[in-house]
Protein backbone atom coordinates (compact mmCIF):
# COMPACT_ATOMS: atom_id res chain seq x y z
CA UNK A 1 0.00 0.00 0.00
CA UNK A 2 1.70 3.27 -1.14
CA UNK A 3 0.29 6.94 -0.19
CA UNK A 4 0.23 9.61 -2.33
CA UNK A 5 -0.85 13.64 -1.18
CA UNK A 6 -4.15 13.88 -0.27
CA UNK A 7 -6.72 15.61 -2.05
CA UNK A 8 -10.07 17.14 -0.71
CA UNK A 9 -11.63 16.23 -4.59
CA UNK A 10 -15.37 16.01 -3.92
CA UNK A 11 -15.78 13.12 -6.21
CA UNK A 12 -19.50 12.62 -4.73
CA UNK A 13 -22.59 13.25 -6.83
CA UNK A 14 -25.90 15.69 -6.32
CA UNK A 15 -27.52 11.68 -5.07
CA UNK A 16 -24.87 11.49 -1.97
CA UNK A 17 -23.39 13.14 0.49
CA UNK A 18 -20.16 15.20 0.27
CA UNK A 19 -16.71 14.06 1.10
CA UNK A 20 -14.18 15.47 2.93
CA UNK A 21 -15.55 18.51 3.98
CA UNK A 22 -15.29 18.49 7.53
CA UNK A 23 -11.94 18.86 9.63
CA UNK A 24 -11.05 17.34 12.79
CA UNK A 25 -12.37 20.09 15.14
CA UNK A 26 -15.91 19.47 13.16
CA UNK A 27 -15.83 16.09 13.90
CA UNK A 28 -14.86 16.47 17.34
CA UNK A 29 -17.99 19.41 17.99
CA UNK A 30 -20.61 16.77 16.53
CA UNK A 31 -19.00 13.63 19.09
CA UNK A 32 -18.56 16.24 22.13
CA UNK A 33 -22.28 17.82 21.13
CA UNK A 34 -24.11 15.16 21.28
CA UNK A 35 -22.20 14.12 24.25
CA UNK A 36 -23.64 17.27 25.65
CA UNK A 37 -21.73 17.60 29.02
CA UNK A 38 -24.02 20.38 30.06
CA UNK A 39 -27.15 18.56 29.92
CA UNK A 40 -25.87 15.69 31.97
CA UNK A 41 -24.51 17.86 34.46
CA UNK A 42 -27.76 19.93 34.67
CA UNK A 43 -30.42 16.84 34.70
CA UNK A 44 -28.77 13.00 34.51
CA UNK A 45 -26.81 13.56 37.74
CA UNK A 46 -29.61 14.91 39.49
CA UNK A 47 -31.55 11.58 38.10
CA UNK A 48 -28.63 9.47 39.36
CA UNK A 49 -28.11 10.83 42.51
CA UNK A 50 -32.09 10.87 43.97
CA UNK A 51 -31.57 6.94 43.25
CA UNK A 52 -28.15 6.30 44.36
CA UNK A 53 -27.54 9.00 46.97
CA UNK A 54 -23.85 10.36 48.08
CA UNK A 55 -21.84 7.63 46.29
CA UNK A 56 -23.34 8.61 42.81
CA UNK A 57 -19.72 9.50 41.81
CA UNK A 58 -18.99 5.01 41.92
CA UNK A 59 -21.59 5.00 39.32
CA UNK A 60 -19.97 7.58 36.82
CA UNK A 61 -16.73 6.44 37.81
CA UNK A 62 -17.73 2.84 36.59
CA UNK A 63 -19.63 4.02 34.07
CA UNK A 64 -16.93 6.42 32.92
CA UNK A 65 -14.50 2.98 32.64
CA UNK A 66 -16.86 0.99 30.70
CA UNK A 67 -17.74 3.49 28.12
CA UNK A 68 -14.19 4.52 27.43
CA UNK A 69 -13.80 0.44 27.01
CA UNK A 70 -16.63 0.96 24.37
CA UNK A 71 -15.23 3.65 22.87
CA UNK A 72 -11.64 2.37 22.16
CA UNK A 73 -12.68 -0.98 20.63
CA UNK A 74 -14.90 1.36 18.19
CA UNK A 75 -12.13 4.14 17.48
CA UNK A 76 -9.95 0.84 16.77
CA UNK A 77 -11.99 -0.02 14.08
CA UNK A 78 -13.09 3.45 12.94
CA UNK A 79 -8.82 3.60 12.24
CA UNK A 80 -9.11 0.91 10.03
CA UNK A 81 -12.60 1.40 7.76
CA UNK A 82 -15.12 4.47 6.50
CA UNK A 83 -18.64 4.22 7.11
CA UNK A 84 -21.73 6.54 7.44
CA UNK A 85 -23.93 3.55 8.50
CA UNK A 86 -21.94 4.45 12.29
CA UNK A 87 -21.08 0.99 14.23
CA UNK A 88 -23.20 -1.32 12.44
CA UNK A 89 -21.61 -0.51 9.32
CA UNK A 90 -17.73 -0.89 11.42
CA UNK A 91 -19.42 -4.03 12.95
CA UNK A 92 -20.33 -5.82 9.37
CA UNK A 93 -16.80 -4.73 7.98
CA UNK A 94 -15.12 -6.50 10.84
CA UNK A 95 -17.80 -9.73 11.63
CA UNK A 96 -20.10 -10.15 9.01
CA UNK A 97 -23.50 -9.07 8.39
CA UNK A 98 -25.34 -11.04 11.19
CA UNK A 99 -23.39 -9.08 13.91
CA UNK A 100 -23.84 -5.72 11.76
CA UNK A 101 -27.76 -6.35 11.26
CA UNK A 102 -28.14 -6.72 15.29
CA UNK A 103 -25.98 -3.72 15.45
CA UNK A 104 -27.92 -1.96 13.43
CA UNK A 105 -31.22 -2.18 14.62
CA UNK A 106 -30.70 -2.42 18.32
CA UNK A 107 -28.34 1.05 17.58
CA UNK A 108 -30.88 2.80 15.74
CA UNK A 109 -33.66 1.29 18.27
CA UNK A 110 -31.55 3.39 21.17
CA UNK A 111 -31.57 6.89 19.08
CA UNK A 112 -34.74 6.70 18.03
CA UNK A 113 -35.55 7.19 21.70
CA UNK A 114 -32.05 8.96 22.97
CA UNK A 115 -33.64 11.74 20.16
CA UNK A 116 -37.05 12.59 21.76
CA UNK A 117 -35.62 12.01 25.25
CA UNK A 118 -33.23 14.83 24.51
CA UNK A 119 -35.96 16.98 23.13
CA UNK A 120 -37.99 16.44 26.10
CA UNK A 121 -34.91 17.43 28.10
CA UNK A 122 -34.63 20.91 26.70
CA UNK A 123 -38.27 21.56 27.56
CA UNK A 124 -37.78 20.79 30.85
CA UNK A 125 -35.31 23.85 31.11
CA UNK A 126 -37.26 25.86 28.77
CA UNK A 127 -40.10 25.29 31.34
CA UNK A 128 -38.36 26.01 34.29
CA UNK A 129 -36.67 29.51 32.63
CA UNK A 130 -39.96 30.24 32.03
CA UNK A 131 -41.32 29.86 35.61
CA UNK A 132 -38.61 31.80 36.52
CA UNK A 133 -39.88 34.77 34.22
CA UNK A 134 -43.13 34.41 36.14
CA UNK A 135 -44.75 31.81 33.44
CA UNK A 136 -47.17 29.26 35.75
CA UNK A 137 -46.68 25.73 35.16
CA UNK A 138 -48.93 24.16 32.92
CA UNK A 139 -48.50 20.64 31.05
CA UNK A 140 -49.74 22.30 27.89
CA UNK A 141 -46.37 24.53 27.74
CA UNK A 142 -44.02 21.92 28.36
CA UNK A 143 -45.15 20.03 25.40
CA UNK A 144 -45.09 23.30 23.25
CA UNK A 145 -41.47 23.85 24.50
CA UNK A 146 -41.04 20.13 22.81
CA UNK A 147 -42.54 20.85 19.75
CA UNK A 148 -40.48 23.83 18.98
CA UNK A 149 -37.41 22.00 19.91
CA UNK A 150 -38.22 19.17 17.68
CA UNK A 151 -39.26 21.57 15.05
CA UNK A 152 -36.03 23.51 15.22
CA UNK A 153 -34.00 20.75 15.61
CA UNK A 154 -35.66 19.30 12.21
CA UNK A 155 -34.58 22.43 10.23
CA UNK A 156 -31.78 22.99 11.43
CA UNK A 157 -30.75 19.50 10.34
CA UNK A 158 -31.66 19.89 6.91
CA UNK A 159 -29.12 22.34 6.27
CA UNK A 160 -25.24 21.26 6.10
CA UNK A 161 -23.75 19.12 8.94
CA UNK A 162 -20.99 21.42 9.21
CA UNK A 163 -23.12 24.71 10.89
CA UNK A 164 -24.26 21.79 13.67
CA UNK A 165 -20.82 21.45 14.69
CA UNK A 166 -19.73 25.34 14.83
CA UNK A 167 -23.14 25.24 17.11
CA UNK A 168 -22.30 22.63 19.01
CA UNK A 169 -19.21 23.39 20.12
CA UNK A 170 -19.76 26.99 20.72
CA UNK A 171 -23.34 25.69 22.96
CA UNK A 172 -21.59 23.36 25.34
CA UNK A 173 -18.83 25.79 25.65
CA UNK A 174 -20.75 28.61 26.83
CA UNK A 175 -22.89 26.57 28.86
CA UNK A 176 -20.22 24.81 30.92
CA UNK A 177 -18.65 27.94 31.85
CA UNK A 178 -22.06 28.71 33.61
CA UNK A 179 -22.44 25.59 35.38
CA UNK A 180 -18.55 25.76 36.61
CA UNK A 181 -19.05 29.34 37.81
CA UNK A 182 -22.41 27.92 40.00
CA UNK A 183 -19.94 24.98 41.11
CA UNK A 184 -16.65 27.65 42.07
CA UNK A 185 -19.75 29.56 44.39
CA UNK A 186 -21.12 26.64 45.83
CA UNK A 187 -17.26 25.03 47.06
CA UNK A 188 -17.06 28.24 48.71
CA UNK A 189 -19.89 28.70 50.41
CA UNK A 190 -21.50 25.67 51.31
CA UNK A 191 -21.89 24.81 54.86
CA UNK A 192 -19.20 22.66 56.62
CA UNK A 193 -16.92 23.39 53.68
CA UNK A 194 -15.86 21.55 50.47
CA UNK A 195 -14.59 17.97 51.54
CA UNK A 196 -17.60 16.02 51.93
CA UNK A 197 -17.31 12.51 54.28
CA UNK A 198 -20.51 11.12 53.40
CA UNK A 199 -18.91 10.17 49.45
CA UNK A 200 -16.51 8.38 51.07
CA UNK A 201 -18.09 6.26 53.55
CA UNK A 202 -18.49 3.09 52.17
CA UNK A 203 -19.78 1.45 55.67
CA UNK A 204 -23.73 1.05 53.21
CA UNK A 205 -21.88 0.27 50.12
CA UNK A 206 -24.42 -1.55 47.66
CA UNK A 207 -22.58 -2.29 44.05
CA UNK A 208 -26.33 -3.74 42.87
CA UNK A 209 -27.32 -0.16 43.67
CA UNK A 210 -24.69 1.46 41.16
CA UNK A 211 -24.99 -0.92 38.50
CA UNK A 212 -29.24 -0.65 38.62
CA UNK A 213 -28.60 2.89 37.34
CA UNK A 214 -25.98 1.71 34.82
CA UNK A 215 -28.49 1.66 32.13
CA UNK A 216 -29.45 5.04 32.62
CA UNK A 217 -25.95 6.46 32.80
CA UNK A 218 -24.84 4.99 30.10
CA UNK A 219 -27.23 6.90 27.90
CA UNK A 220 -25.96 9.78 29.45
CA UNK A 221 -22.45 8.90 27.75
CA UNK A 222 -24.04 7.82 24.76
CA UNK A 223 -24.07 9.27 21.22
CA UNK A 224 -20.00 9.87 20.98
CA UNK A 225 -20.09 6.96 18.28
CA UNK A 226 -22.48 9.20 15.82
CA UNK A 227 -19.04 11.09 14.37
CA UNK A 228 -17.96 7.34 13.02
CA UNK A 229 -21.12 7.85 10.67
CA UNK A 230 -18.98 10.85 8.89
CA UNK A 231 -16.67 8.43 7.47
CA UNK A 232 -17.60 10.26 3.95
CA UNK A 233 -18.27 14.09 5.09
CA UNK A 234 -14.59 13.94 7.67
CA UNK A 235 -11.47 14.80 6.20
CA UNK A 236 -8.78 12.07 7.01
CA UNK A 237 -11.79 10.40 8.70
CA UNK A 238 -9.57 6.90 9.98
CA UNK A 239 -7.61 9.63 11.78
CA UNK A 240 -10.67 12.15 12.64
CA UNK A 241 -13.00 10.15 14.13
CA UNK A 242 -11.21 8.08 16.38
CA UNK A 243 -9.51 10.86 18.43
CA UNK A 244 -13.26 11.80 18.42
CA UNK A 245 -14.37 9.06 19.63
CA UNK A 246 -11.81 8.64 22.48
CA UNK A 247 -11.02 12.10 23.73
CA UNK A 248 -15.36 13.14 23.87
CA UNK A 249 -15.51 10.44 25.91
CA UNK A 250 -12.22 10.80 28.34
CA UNK A 251 -13.08 14.41 28.60
CA UNK A 252 -16.51 13.92 29.91
CA UNK A 253 -15.89 11.34 32.09
CA UNK A 254 -13.74 13.22 34.24
CA UNK A 255 -15.78 16.45 33.69
CA UNK A 256 -18.92 14.15 35.40
CA UNK A 257 -16.62 12.57 38.36
CA UNK A 258 -16.02 16.43 39.42
CA UNK A 259 -19.79 17.63 38.70
CA UNK A 260 -21.14 14.90 40.66
CA UNK A 261 -18.96 15.62 43.83
CA UNK A 262 -20.05 19.21 43.71
CA UNK A 263 -23.39 18.88 42.94
CA UNK A 264 -24.23 16.50 46.01
CA UNK A 265 -21.66 18.57 48.54
CA UNK A 266 -24.37 21.85 47.34
CA UNK A 267 -27.32 18.80 47.97
CA UNK A 268 -25.82 18.01 51.93
CA UNK A 269 -28.51 20.41 53.48
CA UNK A 270 -30.63 20.76 50.77
CA UNK A 271 -33.74 17.68 49.99
CA UNK A 272 -33.88 16.09 46.75
CA UNK A 273 -37.24 14.50 46.04
CA UNK A 274 -39.25 16.29 43.26
CA UNK A 275 -36.90 18.38 42.00
CA UNK A 276 -36.99 18.31 37.87
CA UNK A 277 -33.87 21.21 37.60
CA UNK A 278 -30.94 20.61 40.32
CA UNK A 279 -28.58 23.25 39.60
CA UNK A 280 -31.74 25.58 39.18
CA UNK A 281 -32.67 24.80 43.13
CA UNK A 282 -28.73 25.22 43.95
CA UNK A 283 -28.34 28.78 42.47
CA UNK A 284 -31.63 29.65 44.55
CA UNK A 285 -30.39 28.04 47.78
CA UNK A 286 -26.49 29.72 47.28
CA UNK A 287 -28.09 32.96 46.91
CA UNK A 288 -26.79 33.44 43.00
CA UNK A 289 -30.09 32.73 41.43
CA UNK A 290 -29.72 35.65 38.84
CA UNK A 291 -27.50 32.50 36.99
CA UNK A 292 -30.48 30.52 36.88
CA UNK A 293 -31.45 33.00 34.21
CA UNK A 294 -28.26 31.57 32.30
CA UNK A 295 -28.46 28.20 33.09
CA UNK A 296 -31.85 27.37 32.09
CA UNK A 297 -31.84 28.51 29.14
CA UNK A 298 -28.09 27.55 28.38
CA UNK A 299 -28.80 23.87 29.41
CA UNK A 300 -31.72 23.88 27.21
CA UNK A 301 -30.07 24.52 24.48
CA UNK A 302 -27.52 22.20 25.30
CA UNK A 303 -30.35 19.19 25.07
CA UNK A 304 -30.95 20.94 21.65
CA UNK A 305 -27.49 20.62 20.44
CA UNK A 306 -27.76 16.66 21.94
CA UNK A 307 -30.78 16.18 19.46
CA UNK A 308 -28.83 18.20 17.04
CA UNK A 309 -26.12 15.75 16.97
CA UNK A 310 -28.31 12.94 17.37
CA UNK A 311 -30.21 13.31 14.18
CA UNK A 312 -26.96 14.51 12.30
CA UNK A 313 -25.94 10.78 13.25
CA UNK A 314 -29.29 8.59 13.24
CA UNK A 315 -30.34 10.16 9.77
CA UNK A 316 -27.35 9.18 8.59
CA UNK A 317 -27.78 5.76 9.35
CA UNK A 318 -30.98 5.86 8.21
CA UNK A 319 -29.91 7.03 5.11
CA UNK A 320 -27.17 3.95 4.31
CA UNK A 321 -29.47 1.62 5.58
CA UNK A 322 -32.66 2.58 3.14
CA UNK A 323 -29.72 2.16 0.50
CA UNK A 324 -28.78 -1.16 1.48
CA UNK A 325 -32.49 -2.32 1.57
CA UNK A 326 -33.09 -2.48 5.01
CA UNK A 327 -35.71 0.47 5.03
CA UNK A 328 -37.74 1.93 2.50
CA UNK A 329 -35.44 2.92 -0.32
CA UNK A 330 -37.23 6.23 0.17
CA UNK A 331 -35.53 7.51 3.44
CA UNK A 332 -32.61 7.29 1.07
CA UNK A 333 -33.38 10.75 -0.31
CA UNK A 334 -30.81 13.56 -0.06
CA UNK A 335 -31.78 16.90 -0.30
CA UNK A 336 -30.19 18.54 -4.03
CA UNK A 337 -29.30 21.89 -2.39
CA UNK A 338 -27.67 20.83 1.00
CA UNK A 339 -26.42 17.23 0.36
CA UNK A 340 -28.27 16.39 3.80
CA UNK A 341 -30.11 13.14 4.17
CA UNK A 342 -33.86 15.25 3.52
CA UNK A 343 -36.52 12.30 3.84
CA UNK A 344 -34.54 10.47 6.92
CA UNK A 345 -34.29 14.14 8.35
CA UNK A 346 -37.85 14.65 8.08
CA UNK A 347 -39.14 10.93 9.05
CA UNK A 348 -37.45 11.46 12.35
CA UNK A 349 -38.49 14.92 13.19
CA UNK A 350 -42.12 13.51 13.36
CA UNK A 351 -41.06 10.64 15.61
CA UNK A 352 -39.33 13.05 17.79
CA UNK A 353 -41.87 15.72 17.32
CA UNK A 354 -44.83 13.03 19.01
CA UNK A 355 -43.08 10.91 21.55
CA UNK A 356 -41.90 13.72 23.15
CA UNK A 357 -44.71 15.88 23.39
CA UNK A 358 -46.72 12.78 24.42
CA UNK A 359 -44.41 12.27 27.05
CA UNK A 360 -44.81 15.87 28.47
CA UNK A 361 -48.33 15.43 28.46
CA UNK A 362 -48.78 11.36 29.98
CA UNK A 363 -46.33 11.84 32.79
CA UNK A 364 -43.77 13.43 34.66
CA UNK A 365 -41.46 15.18 32.44
CA UNK A 366 -37.96 13.62 34.47
CA UNK A 367 -39.70 10.33 34.72
CA UNK A 368 -40.41 10.06 31.23
CA UNK A 369 -36.81 11.48 30.18
CA UNK A 370 -34.99 8.58 32.87
CA UNK A 371 -37.67 5.99 31.08
CA UNK A 372 -36.58 6.77 27.81
CA UNK A 373 -33.04 7.01 28.53
CA UNK A 374 -32.75 3.65 30.83
CA UNK A 375 -34.58 2.30 27.69
CA UNK A 376 -31.88 3.78 25.46
CA UNK A 377 -29.20 2.85 27.85
CA UNK A 378 -29.99 -1.23 27.73
CA UNK A 379 -30.22 -1.13 23.79
CA UNK A 380 -26.74 0.97 23.54
CA UNK A 381 -25.10 -1.60 26.08
CA UNK A 382 -26.04 -4.10 23.16
CA UNK A 383 -24.77 -2.46 20.86
CA UNK A 384 -21.72 -0.97 21.60
CA UNK A 385 -21.01 -4.70 23.14
CA UNK A 386 -21.81 -6.26 19.89
CA UNK A 387 -19.54 -3.91 18.26
CA UNK A 388 -16.38 -3.60 20.57
CA UNK A 389 -16.63 -7.62 20.49
CA UNK A 390 -16.77 -7.62 16.41
CA UNK A 391 -13.69 -5.34 16.67
CA UNK A 392 -12.04 -8.10 19.19
CA UNK A 393 -12.90 -10.90 16.78
CA UNK A 394 -12.01 -9.04 13.58
CA UNK A 395 -8.22 -8.64 15.79
CA UNK A 396 -7.86 -12.23 16.25
CA UNK A 397 -8.82 -13.21 12.43
CA UNK A 398 -6.20 -10.50 11.34
CA UNK A 399 -3.52 -11.32 14.09
CA UNK A 400 -3.66 -7.55 14.82
CA UNK A 401 -4.55 -8.29 18.79
CA UNK A 402 -2.53 -5.61 20.88
CA UNK A 403 -2.81 -4.40 24.11
CA UNK A 404 -5.92 -1.21 23.58
CA UNK A 405 -8.01 -3.63 21.75
CA UNK A 406 -7.71 -7.10 24.33
CA UNK A 407 -8.58 -4.26 27.07
CA UNK A 408 -11.25 -2.53 25.42
CA UNK A 409 -12.88 -6.29 24.28
CA UNK A 410 -12.66 -7.33 28.76
CA UNK A 411 -14.21 -4.09 28.95
CA UNK A 412 -16.90 -4.62 27.08
CA UNK A 413 -17.48 -8.27 27.64
CA UNK A 414 -17.09 -7.93 31.52
CA UNK A 415 -18.85 -4.75 31.96
CA UNK A 416 -21.71 -5.20 30.06
CA UNK A 417 -22.54 -9.02 31.32
CA UNK A 418 -22.43 -7.43 35.03
CA UNK A 419 -24.62 -4.40 34.03
CA UNK A 420 -27.43 -6.85 32.68
CA UNK A 421 -27.09 -8.89 35.34
CA UNK A 422 -27.63 -6.31 38.45
CA UNK A 423 -30.51 -4.44 35.84
CA UNK A 424 -32.32 -7.36 35.82
CA UNK A 425 -31.96 -9.09 38.83
CA UNK A 426 -33.99 -8.90 40.73
CA UNK A 427 -36.30 -8.16 37.67
CA UNK A 428 -37.54 -4.34 37.82
CA UNK A 429 -40.65 -3.08 38.99
CA UNK A 430 -43.35 -0.41 38.31
CA UNK A 431 -42.49 1.23 34.94
CA UNK A 432 -39.19 0.08 34.65
CA UNK A 433 -40.51 -3.70 34.28
CA UNK A 434 -42.26 -2.41 31.07
CA UNK A 435 -38.92 -1.00 30.23
CA UNK A 436 -36.93 -4.26 30.65
CA UNK A 437 -40.14 -6.01 29.05
CA UNK A 438 -40.12 -3.45 26.13
CA UNK A 439 -36.06 -4.26 26.20
CA UNK A 440 -36.20 -8.04 25.73
CA UNK A 441 -38.92 -8.18 22.65
CA UNK A 442 -36.96 -5.78 20.63
CA UNK A 443 -33.69 -8.37 21.31
CA UNK A 444 -35.84 -11.18 20.55
CA UNK A 445 -37.21 -9.73 17.40
CA UNK A 446 -34.16 -8.29 15.70
CA UNK A 447 -32.61 -11.93 16.21
CA UNK A 448 -35.63 -13.86 14.50
CA UNK A 449 -36.28 -10.95 11.96
CA UNK A 450 -32.62 -11.96 10.95
CA UNK A 451 -33.14 -15.57 11.09
CA UNK A 452 -36.17 -15.02 8.43
CA UNK A 453 -34.57 -12.57 6.03
CA UNK A 454 -31.35 -15.06 5.78
CA UNK A 455 -33.97 -17.49 5.37
CA UNK A 456 -36.67 -15.83 2.77
CA UNK A 457 -34.94 -12.84 1.37
CA UNK A 458 -31.50 -13.73 1.35
CA UNK A 459 -30.87 -11.29 -1.77
CA UNK A 460 -31.94 -9.39 0.59
CA UNK A 461 -29.74 -10.06 3.68
CA UNK A 462 -26.69 -9.85 1.18
CA UNK A 463 -26.94 -6.24 0.99
CA UNK A 464 -26.04 -5.54 4.62
CA UNK A 465 -23.12 -3.20 4.91
CA UNK A 466 -22.32 -2.99 1.09
CA UNK A 467 -22.85 1.06 1.17
CA UNK A 468 -20.11 1.35 3.61
CA UNK A 469 -17.83 -0.62 1.18
CA UNK A 470 -18.46 2.00 -1.77
CA UNK A 471 -17.89 4.71 0.68
CA UNK A 472 -15.09 3.17 1.95
CA UNK A 473 -13.65 2.72 -1.61
CA UNK A 474 -14.30 6.04 -2.32
CA UNK A 475 -12.61 7.51 1.00
CA UNK A 476 -9.32 5.45 0.00
CA UNK A 477 -9.90 6.66 -3.83
CA UNK A 478 -9.71 10.59 -2.31
CA UNK A 479 -7.05 10.17 -0.33
CA UNK A 480 -4.82 8.68 -2.88
CA UNK A 481 -4.58 5.19 -1.13
CA UNK A 482 -3.59 2.07 -3.72
CA UNK A 483 -5.21 -1.03 -2.72
CA UNK A 484 -2.85 -4.58 -3.25
CA UNK A 485 -5.61 -7.70 -3.57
Amino acid sequence: MTTSPPTTTDTSTSEDLPQGVLPLWAVFGVSLGILAPASTLALAIGVIMQQVGALSWVTWAVTSLLVLGFAGGIAWLARRFTTTGGIYGLTTRAAGRGPGYFVMFAHLASSLVSGPACVLGAAIYLDAWLRKLGVPYNPWILASCSAVVAIAVTALSLREVKLSAKLLLLIEFLTIIVIVILFVVILVRVPGGPVDGRQFDFSGFSMAAILATAGFSVFSMAGFDHAVTLGREARNPKRAISLAVVGSVSACGLLYLAGTYVIVLGFRDVPMDGIDAPLDVLATHYDVGWLAHLINPGVAISFFGSTLGIMAGTSRTVYTMARDGMLPKALSGVDPVHRTPRTAVLTLGAIYLIVSVLGALLARATTTYSLLGTFAGYMLVASYGATVLAAGWYAMRTRSVGFGIGISVLLAAFGSGLIYWKSFNPFPEGNRFWVAIIFFVAVVGIVGSWAWLKRNRPTVAAQVGESDRRTDADVDEAEGVETSA
